[in-house]
This record gives C-alpha cells, sequence and structure tokens, in this order.
C-alpha cells in the first residue's frame, strides 16, 4: 500500500469515528426524543414564521426545499410531528392547493428546549477550544464540505453516463 492509499485509509477511519461520536451528540441535540431531521424541521418552520403564531406557516413544499430533501420525506417528518402535537397543517386560504405548516405551542416549547441544549454544549466547546480555533475548524470544515459535494456531484454524473 502507497503513502496515499494508507492516509486515505486514516482519513476515512477518522470519518467513521467522528460520525460514531457524532451520535453521542445527539444525546443532547435529540433530547426531546426527535431524530435529527425532526428538530432540523421544527428550527425551519421556526425561522420562516420568525415565531409568529399569527403567521400563515410554510409551505411543505417549501420546507421541503429549505430543508434539502424530497417532498415524500418531508411529509414523513412532518406527520411524526404532528401525531406528537408539535406542528399543525392548515389549508392556505389564498391558494387551497398548498398546505401551511405551524408550530403549535407545545411544538414551540420543544424547539426552545432543543435549542437551550445545543446553545449550551456549543458554547461549552467554545470554551474549550478558543474562538480562534474554532474559527479555523469552521473554515476547514466548509472547504472539506464543498469539496465533498464537488467529487459527489461529479461521481455521480459518471455514474450516470455509465449507466445510459
Amino acid at each position: 500500500m502507497n503513502e496515499k492509499d494508507e492516509y486515505i485509509k486514516k482519513v476515512k477511519t477518522h470519518l467513521a469515528v467522528m460520525m460514531g461520536k457524532g451520535r453521542k451528540i445527539d444525546k443532547i441535540f435529540l433530547s426531546q426524543g426527535l431524530t435529527r431531521l425532526e428538530v432540523f424541521a421544527i428550527q425551519q418552520i421556526y425561522q420562516a414564521t420568525n415565531g409568529d403564531q399569527d403567521n400563515k406557516g410554510i409551505y411543505v413544499s417549501v420546507l421541503a426545499k429549505n430543508m434539502d430533501i424530497v417532498l415524500s420525506s418531508a411529509s414523513r417528518t412532518l406527520n411524526s410531528l404532528e401525531k406528537r402535537g408539535l406542528i399543525s397543517r392548515k389549508i392556505d386560504p389564498e391558494n387551497r392547493r398548498n398546505i401551511c405548516v405551524m408550530l403549535t405551542e407545545k411544538g414551540e416549547f420543544v424547539r426552545k428546549q432543543c435549542m437551550e441544549n445545543v446553545n449550551l454544549l456549543v458554547s461549552r466547546v467554545v470554551d474549550d477550544m478558543g474562538i480562534e480555533d474554532m474559527e479555523q475548524l469552521m473554515i476547514l470544515w466548509n472547504r472539506f464540505i464543498d469539496q465533498m459535494d464537488k467529487e459527489v456531484n461529479e461521481l455521480t454524473e459518471e455514474m450516470n453516463k455509465k449507466t445510459e
């Protein structure tokens, strides 16, 4: 095995370890019994409505687009949140073909609890690592994610060409 292959193996191992440790973080992020996707959806709904209960809500299609997920995944996530009483759905009176999603009072309470836990965790990490190291980490992480995204797109395109 050459030096590059050894390094690739090391990177893959570190990524796997990071993902595994990321699951431990879920205990804080997901302390309200929600999945990551559900927490993300709740936060997206909150941001779209600016926390205004009188706001008509966010369209399911817009929510799916903002979350970068397909409509069926958004619908499944919303079904789960609705069963728990965290969101409500209403037909848009301006366009009856559209469904608007809003947080309920319970949903806002759960969102607030999740965000308090996240804020506490991130605050402690920033205190321990320092702002300068965190800035460097975010810059490098964004470069890494952008590069991974680029390569995934290129590989997907190459794979699609092979199957045509």
